[in-house]
C-alpha cells in the first residue's frame, strides 16, 4: 500500500503532470470551470463528511480557515455566485498557495488518510483555478494587488485571535507545522513566521506581474 506520507513528491509530481495535461490539452472554458467546481464539491463535502460521521472532526485544526482552504471556499462560492468580484485576491493567493503545497507538507505521519487526500486535492484545485484564470486572460492591477494584500493582513489579524482564544495553530502562527516543510531548517519563532510572510509576499508580486501582463 502507498505511504501517502512518504511518498508526497510522488504524489504531487503525479498531480503535476496532470495539470500540465490540463494546461495544454484543454481549450475549453466551460470544461475546466465545471471540472474545478466538481472537484472542490467532492473535496469539500467528502472530507467534512467524513471527519463528522467518524466523530474525528475538530475545529481547531479541520476548520478552512488556512489561508489555501479559505480560497478554495472563496472559490467555490465565486462559481455558485458567478461572480469575479474578488478574482484577484483568490489569483494572487491561489498560483504561489498551490505550488507551495505540492512542495511542502503540514501532514505527518500520524494524520487521518482524507487529510492527506484534502492537503492534494485543495492545492491541486488552486492551481487549476489559476489555469483557468490564465486561460481566460484575467488581468490583475496594481490596485488589485494592494488591496488583496490588505484583505490578508485582515484575516491573518482575525486568525492570529482565534488561535489566542481557542489555542489553534492557524496559519502557524503559533508554532511550526509539523510534516516534510520548509520550517524545519527555519529558526524558532517568530522568525520562521517572518520568512514565510515575505515568501507570501514575493509569491504575491511573481503573480502579479504574470497575470499582469497584455494578452
Amino acid at each position: 500500500m502507498l505511504d501517502i506520507h512518504s511518498n508526497h513528491f510522488l504524489i504531487t509530481g503525479i498531480l503535476t503532470i496532470i495539470l500540465l495535461f490540463i494546461y495544454f490539452k484543454n481549450s475549453s472554458q466551460l470544461l475546466l470551470v465545471r471540472l474545478l467546481t466538481l472537484m472542490l464539491v467532492i473535496n469539500f463535502t467528502t472530507f467534512n463528511f467524513y471527519l463528522i460521521y467518524y466523530g474525528d472532526y475538530n475545529f481547531r485544526i479541520h476548520l478552512p480557515l488556512h489561508l489555501c482552504y479559505i480560497t478554495e471556499l472563496g472559490i467555490l462560492l465565486s462559481i455558485f455566485f458567478k461572480t469575479k468580484l474578488y478574482y484577484g485576491w483568490l489569483v494572487l493567493n491561489s498560483l504561489g498557495g498551490g505550488i507551495t503545497g505540492f512542495l511542502n507538507s503540514n501532514l505527518d505521519s500520524n494524520s487521518l488518510l482524507i487529510e492527506h487526500i484534502h492537503l492534494y486535492l485543495s492545492h491541486f484545485n488552486l492551481i487549476l483555478f489559476s489555469i483557468y484564470a490564465y486561460k481566460i486572460k484575467y488581468i490583475i492591477t496594481k490596485n488589485m494587488l494592494f488591496k488583496s494584500v490588505i484583505y490578508n493582513c485582515l484575516v491573518f489579524f482575525i486568525v492570529v485571535v482565534f488561535n489566542q482564544i481557542f489555542n489553534s495553530n492557524y496559519w502557524f502562527t503559533n508554532q511550526k507545522p509539523p510534516g516534510i516543510n520548509l520550517t524545519n531548517i527555519l529558526p524558532e519563532f517568530p522568525y520562521y513566521l517572518i520568512v514565510l510572510i515575505l515568501i507570501g509576499l514575493t509569491s504575491y508580486y511573481l503573480t502579479y506581474k504574470l497575470f499582469s501582463k497584455k494578452y
